[in-house]
């Protein structure tokens, strides 16, 4: 049991790990706004600072460190996800219905990230808000696996629930919020935020998808085994 059938790193390491370059990445975002645009610093003026100086370190660019990085950990909670379904329907269990549709559907995060869907989906709101259709997907999502959570129910239920909580609060919720003022400090600092929120959501996703794997590879079965139940 202490070996997956796959080579996944230990649930643990792999959850540190990706946190603590989270946390290097909103630091060095933080910073670099308050570089930026904290009039009261006066950086600016003093060193003749540009923002391209330092837009590699901002979250809510798309050519950043950032989003590079948000666009792996979402292809990586997808290739775990995808990877369970397979498993899952060489069982011939019907519930690898659902972990493939949640793998597609982080697949298409993931170009997201980088693409900028929901930036073309925000030009069709009057208003701009393209959170607005984000609130209604959200709840919709948590309807339609509500069956999926309660067959779950326990520890993988509880840590899918908190990513998706925390995913979606900062995707959806402070996104909302944050105004479209791109150059002012509060715009910015609230990005650190809502990235950072996301990021987390899809480590503790990550997390809670190895942690099943390995207490269901116990029972999983092995390759080449052609025994038929009695």
């Amino acid at each position: 049991m202490s070996n997956l059938p796959w080579p996944f790193p230990r649930p643990e390491k792999a959850a540190f790990f990706l946190f603590a370059i989270m946390m290097t990445l909103i630091v060095a975002h933080l910073i670099a706004m308050q570089i930026v645009f904290n009039e009261a610093l006066e950086m600016q003026e003093k060193f003749s600072i540009e923002y391209w100086h330092f837009s590699v370190f901002d979250l809510d660019e798309e050519e950043s460190f950032g989003t590079w990085f948000s666009a792996v950990i979402l292809l990586v909670a997808s290739t775990i996800l995808i990877y369970k379904a397979r498993v899952l329907r060489v069982r011939e269990d019907a519930w690898y219905r659902w972990w493939m549709i949640l793998g597609w559907a982080f697949c298409l995060l993931s170009i997201d990230e980088v693409v900028g869907l929901h930036e073309l989906m925000n030009t069709l709101f009057e208003k701009g808000y393209w959170t607005v259709a984000g609130f209604g997907v959200l709840a919709f999502t948590g309807l339609v696996y509500l069956p999926f959570l309660w067959h779950y129910r326990g520890r993988t239920a509880t840590l899918f629930i908190i990513a998706g909580a925390i995913y979606g609060g900062g995707a959806v919720g402070i996104e909302h919020f944050s105004g479209t003022d791109l150059n002012s400090l509060r715009y910015n600092m609230l990005t650190g935020l809502e990235e950072g929120m996301e990021m987390l959501g899809i480590i503790i996703l990550i997390y809670a998808a190895l942690d099943f794997i390995r207490s269901d590879s116990a029972i999983e079965p092995c390759k080449g085994d052609r025994r038929i139940k009695q």
